[in-house]
């Protein structure tokens, strides 16, 4: 569980949000990290945060006075 989540008291999206696939025999296998669950999500958008961020300081850099 994302420690950030718990701390906000937000792990209902983490544990509702799951994948249900089913194997070459038909069994059912409930997935809480992978493709197509919350784990996704929340990855895609930390990463998402960071490229911000990071286009926010670059800009910050070379726009600054006296930036070359």
């Amino acid at each position: 569980m994302p420690i950030l989540a718990k701390k906000t008291g937000q792990t209902g999206y983490v544990e509702h949000c799951q994948t249900v696939r089913m194997d070459d025999e038909g069994t059912l296998t409930r997935e809480v990290n992978g493709p197509g669950t919350a784990w996704m999500e929340l990855d895609a958008a930390l990463h998402r945060a960071i490229g911000i961020g990071a286009a926010a300081v670059t800009t910050w850099l070379t726009t600054r006075p006296g930036a070359r």
